[in-house]
């Protein structure tokens, strides 16, 4: 069985959950972040990779990145046709994290043809743990190795049959004839949004009487929103920057500067 995850840091949890059990299991890491982005144009790893572009904008080498991360998703999905191929048995770990969410609808599309056995675990989004207290995540990467049995996350475990696979590829095939640029897991349901639909997060903790550092701006955002990566709340302040909506100041004690509302 392969063990398929669409977030890096879960991916890492999961091996070394494998590792200190001593299981031989492959996990398969697939970040496509799919929640964002165009996801009918072009081809799959083009309209990725625009993605990837945005996400290492701010980073140095921002070229090598990008492509490395484009190679490493050609390099996942060939790994995924050949356990197709040889029939192996896949299990996809997802939540109502929005790349979770389409992420597994994606996959049940790229299925929906297949003889392949699958299973899926959707992990919820709040436990309550051995001392009553509530844990809240926000993706599946905040999760411990030891919350896996903490949480009885194996039990969670459900077929999902070729009838269900086809069921969901209907609902991608109906995101992906939408193609707005932003999808949100809103009441259980992935609904597609336009592309400024995260910037109300950002202007919550702005006004226009004074700048704030866009560090600042954006860890707070995420903060009290974790809807979205932080590196594109940073691409959303770029954009807003360069259209007149928000008013941006060099800040001298910092490589990133300052933003406020627009008079």
């Amino acid at each position: 069985m392969i063990d398929i995850v669409f977030n890096d840091r879960f991916a890492s949890t999961l091996s070394e959950y494998d590792k200190s059990r001593q299981v031989n299991r492959q996990v398969l890491a697939l970040p496509m972040y799919l929640g964002l982005g165009d996801i009918s144009q072009g081809t799959f790893i083009e309209n990725r990779q625009t993605v990837y572009k945005i996400q290492y904008a701010h980073q140095e080498n921002s070229e090598y990145h990008t492509a490395q991360a484009v190679q490493n998703l050609r390099n996942a999905l060939k790994l995924l046709d050949e356990a197709i191929a040889r029939n192996e048995p896949l299990r996809v770990w997802w939540s109502d994290d929005v790349n979770d969410y389409c992420g597994f609808l994606w996959l049940c599309n790229y299925l929906k043809n297949s003889t392949v056995e699958m299973s899926s675990i959707k992990v919820p989004m709040n436990f309550v743990t051995s001392d009553n207290a509530l844990a809240i995540i926000s993706v599946l990467g905040d999760l411990t190795p030891e919350n896996i049995d903490e949480f009885n996350l194996f039990d969670l475990e459900k077929s999902v049959s070729k009838n269900r696979r086809t069921a969901y590829s209907y609902y991608w095939r109906d995101l992906r004839s939408e193609n707005n640029p932003i999808r949100a897991v809103i009441n259980g349901k992935c609904i597609s949004q336009s592309i400024d639909f995260y910037d109300r997060f950002i202007l919550l903790n702005l006004s226009d009487e004074r700048f704030r550092k866009i560090i600042r701006v954006i860890g707070e955002t995420i903060g009290n929103y974790p809807f979205a990566p932080e590196w594109w709340y940073r691409h959303r302040i770029d954009y807003l920057v360069s259209k007149g909506s928000l008013e941006y100041k060099i800040d001298p004690d910092m490589m990133v500067g300052k933003i406020r509302i627009r008079h």
